[in-house]
């Protein structure tokens, strides 16, 4: 009977265990007032990174120079949509990368999206990001997001982009791709840096079908 007990125990651990879920904020970088938070702003253009709750940013420029991350501080309304954001400081197509912390693969649900500011002239509807997911198997899988506005963001849930080990996108560089910007990626795996998200309590229908494992284990063995 023990072991049987164990036994449900490791079964609740293990539902615990098999999604965390985990959602960059990018709040660490929330500052008042105007100007910008600039993340590692580096001579070379592979340099730059950002790393939060286990997950890695990369910033890759096309020049030295021109690559690393900027954040609107909340006093910055040009730049600033009502919740702190990264965008990637090359605005000549630099890629950023997002990737697990110790390597490995993830899964990405979802992220909110925005223009880079609203002071400039923008084409709804017709500026795009595209996301390029690599796959653990080496193939890949990408999906093209039509951005909507360029005063607020928008959410984006992402279709096949469940067993990435990297995702990319790219800053604009001409009319058709939106210059953009990124918050609150939501992404699934096991946390290996950072501050991990609690995992969340399993539903009570898991639990039900477990209890029911339970008693037909029980059974099984008082009538052997």
């Amino acid at each position: 009977m023990k072991q049987l007990y164990l036994g449900l125990i490791a079964g609740l651990v293990s539902i615990a265990a098999s999604a965390t879920p985990v959602t960059i904020t990018f709040d660490p970088l929330v500052a008042s007032g105007t100007g910008f938070t600039s993340i590692q702003y580096n001579v070379n253009p592979d340099e730059s990174s950002y790393t939060e709750s286990g997950f890695v940013l990369s910033a890759a420029g096309h020049e030295a120079g021109h690559s690393g991350f900027g954040s609107a501080h909340s006093g910055q309304t040009d730049y600033y949509f009502g919740s702190t954001s990264l965008f990637n400081d090359d605005t000549n197509g630099g890629l950023t990368v997002l990737t697990k912390l110790g390597g490995g693969a993830f899964a990405l649900t979802s992220m909110k999206l925005a223009a880079l500011n609203n002071t400039w002239s923008f084409y709804p509807n017709a500026e795009y990001v595209t996301f390029t997911g690599t796959l653990e198997n080496g193939s890949t899988v990408t999906q093209k997001v039509l951005l909507a506005n360029n005063t607020s963001f928008q959410t984006v849930n992402f279709v096949g982009f469940d067993d990435v080990t990297s995702v990319t996108w790219a800053q604009g560089s001409a009319t058709t791709r939106s210059f953009n910007q990124f918050d609150d990626i939501v992404v699934d795996g096991t946390v290996t840096g950072g501050t991990p998200t609690p995992a969340p309590i399993p539903e009570p229908g898991s639990i039900a079908l477990l209890g029911l494992g339970l008693v037909a284990l029980v059974s099984k063995r008082r009538k052997s």
